[in-house]
């Protein structure tokens, strides 16, 4: 039998047992299918006043200021996607469609090293984000009435319960500070996140590495084979993706309207080649995937998938969280951040009737862009 197989059929029969034993709410434990809670059972009150709780509403003006520019950038992305798939035909290499990549294991993410690392990205992103939201509500005089952990299926996670009553009646602009903190501490985890990872990678050396071939290609009429190291391009010394891609470009070989032969030289099983690479006209790639290896100590070679999870969840994360996304369900609609932020702009506006039509309108349209866009490409970051 298929090991994906057994793996889903292990896990599905874990949360059954699962179920069968905790089902519905035992004192601070809840089990549902495919949802495990733990509840802290502790609340937390705001701040009273202070010089912690004045930066902090500063720093929720501040967090209102980037929300917003995290929901641009989640539109400008949305629509040069949609341009780049419907309109430009354009696919990525290996055939797959631009979109969006949703997470799942053992079909997107290798049930290897990646999953791993993504998974802990995950939590830490969702705990981090729930946070951020704790503190900026405590800053805005909203009690804390509950947080804890979660499992939904395979995804760790954090929660956070603001008082609903105090929430409902605080000020537009606290509650704004509050829907926006969460993306605001996303983004400053990916920004860390960078940070470390470029001071790492600009110490360390790097081999760019063919991960694979496209049939029928330029590559493949070339000879070259995944896990060949790429030494040179035409005589140019490549030892970032950026190099390559530059030296590639340099060469003409994006041009549809021009023919480019060009030489490679790689080491491939510790022999040194030399293969001449023919791109005709009407084409625009070659028909590579390249990875970029860096050559680190233990510690090292652990901290960098990690890094690259950690900037690539909280991003994917936060501009996720300020789109105003409207999903209705069975047990009620789940609206994220954006979706809270945009209602509460439009009651102020428009009044709650307004409310009521246009936030689930442009919710429910924005979620089916999003659906319109999902394609299913491996998500590695561990070659």
């Amino acid at each position: 039998m298929d090991p994906l197989v057994l793996a889903a059929a292990a896990f599905a029969a874990l949360w059954v047992l699962v179920w069968l034993v905790f089902r519905g709410r035992k004192g601070k434990l809840q089990v549902y299918p495919l949802l495990l809670i733990v509840r802290s059972g502790v609340s937390l009150e705001p701040y009273s006043g202070g010089p912690l709780s004045r930066l902090l509403s500063w720093v929720g003006w501040l967090s209102v200021a980037i929300f917003l520019v995290a929901m641009v950038a989640f539109y400008v992305l949305i629509v040069e996607l949609i341009r780049a798939r419907y309109f430009s035909g354009e696919t990525l290499p290996g055939g797959a469609q631009p979109g969006l990549v949703p997470l799942i294991p053992g079909v997107t993410v290798p049930l290897d090293a990646n999953l791993f690392f993504i998974l802990v990205a995950v939590g830490l992103a969702i705990v981090v984000h729930e946070a951020a939201h704790a503190l900026i509500a405590r800053a805005s005089g909203v009690k804390v009435k509950d947080f804890g952990l979660l499992l939904l299926a395979f995804i760790p996670g954090a929660f956070v319960e603001p008082d609903e009553d105090s929430l409902r009646k605080a000020p537009l602009a606290s509650r704004l500070k509050i829907y926006s903190g969460g993306v605001m501490g996303n983004l400053i985890l990916a920004f860390l996140a960078f940070l470390l990872l470029t001071t790492l990678v600009s110490t360390a050396s790097s081999q760019v590495i063919i991960h694979e071939v496209l049939e029928n290609s330029p590559a493949s009429d070339a000879g070259i084979k995944p896990g060949m190291i790429i030494v040179e391009v035409e005589g140019s010394q490549v030892k970032t993706i950026e190099e390559f891609t530059a030296a590639l470009e340099k060469l003409g070989v994006k041009d549809r309207g021009k023919s480019v032969t060009f030489n490679l030289k790689v080491i491939y099983e510790g022999e040194e080649l030399e293969l001449k690479v023919f791109k005709p006209e009407g084409r625009d790639k070659i028909g590579v995937t390249v990875v970029q290896v860096f050559e680190f100590g233990l510690g090292g070679g652990l901290l960098i998938p990690l890094l690259m999870a950690l900037f690539m969840i909280n991003l994917a994360l936060a501009l996720i969280n300020a789109a105003p996304i409207f999903l209705p369900t069975p047990m009620g609609a789940l609206v994220t951040d954006g979706g809270h932020f945009l209602g509460d702009l439009i009651a102020r506006l428009g009044g709650e009737d307004a409310k009521r039509v246009v936030t689930p309108l442009v919710g429910v349209v924005t979620l089916a862009m999003v659906v319109s866009l999902l394609t299913i490409f491996p998500i590695r970051i561990v070659p």
